[in-house]
């Protein structure tokens, strides 16, 4: 079993965060731990090799199982996986921007958030799923995957200054001026909201704050032994009153509540992260 990422080759580094190989194998005597997810920013291509994963929304309860080769928005509410018995997938996570140009679409029309890969990509992405059923070992999964984007990428556009420093928030977001962004972006307030809108799908402000809401609990999950309000305070909230209410706004559920769910996942239980 196996839950592990990887960088990308340099070619394709301007356009994948990395690649996440997950592989869940329970005996049929055992029941499936459900994984919680958290909202989150990021964009993907998941290839679902083996098995099937049903997702479904915490507030509406609506369950529905991706397609074999998955585009995902970001995530805003809260979900639950329930993966079958043997579940193996790999997951492309895509760097801010990098989706809006290999679809060629705002991303204010991709709707829902999870759609067929072949929508956009042809038949061609099936084949690549057909390739890594049949393909054993991990390198040679990845050099598939990336024999196909390569060849995807090289029809785009060039990155955008609302693309850097997207990625840039994503990794850093404990501060937040709309107009310095602006600004560094040589773009005018109203402009680079627009543009950031089109190209991300949501807002600067609430990129930045589900960014910063899940490098928090992130950061607790790594330091265990550091207080929720030194954590608040790392992380530029107010207070620690302040950052709970963001918990609660995205999940429902206090920090420390959330991270009792968050270590009760499969992962976590089988000791793979």
């Amino acid at each position: 079993m196996r839950y592990q990422s990887f960088l990308p080759g340099p070619e394709l580094d301007e356009f994948v965060r990395n690649y996440t190989v997950i592989h869940f194998q329970f005996d049929n005597s055992v029941s499936i731990p459900v994984k919680q997810r958290s909202p989150k920013v990021e964009q993907k291509i998941v290839f679902y090799i083996k098995g099937s994963v049903c997702l479904a929304k915490a507030d509406s309860g609506n369950i529905y199982t991706p397609p074999s080769v998955a585009l995902f928005n970001h995530q805003l509410d809260r979900r639950s996986f329930q993966v079958t018995q043997e579940f193996f997938a790999l997951v492309v996570y895509l760097k801010p921007g990098a989706l809006y140009r290999l679809i060629r679409l705002p991303m204010t029309a991709f709707y829902p958030e999870c759609c067929d890969a072949a929508l956009f990509f042809g038949n061609e992405v099936r084949q690549v799923h057909e390739q890594l059923a049949e393909t054993r070992g991990i390198p040679a999964m990845i050099t598939i995957v990336e024999k196909f984007l390569l060849s995807k990428c090289k029809q785009v556009g060039t990155k955008s200054s609302v693309d850097v420093i997207a990625a840039r928030v994503l990794s850093d977001p404990t501060s937040f001026s709309l107009d310095e962004m602006a600004h560094e972006a040589c773009l005018g307030t109203r402009q680079f909201y627009r543009k950031f809108v089109e190209r991300m799908g949501i807002s600067p402000k609430f990129f930045s704050r589900l960014s910063r809401f899940n490098c928090a609990y992130q950061y607790k999950l790594l330091h265990p032994g550091v207080t929720w309000s030194s954590i608040a305070q790392e992380f530029s909230y107010t207070d620690y009153h302040h950052m709970e209410k963001e918990f609660k706004s995205f999940l429902g559920l206090t920090p420390g509540e959330w991270v009792k769910t968050e270590l009760a996942a499969p992962e976590r239980i089988l000791k793979l992260r």
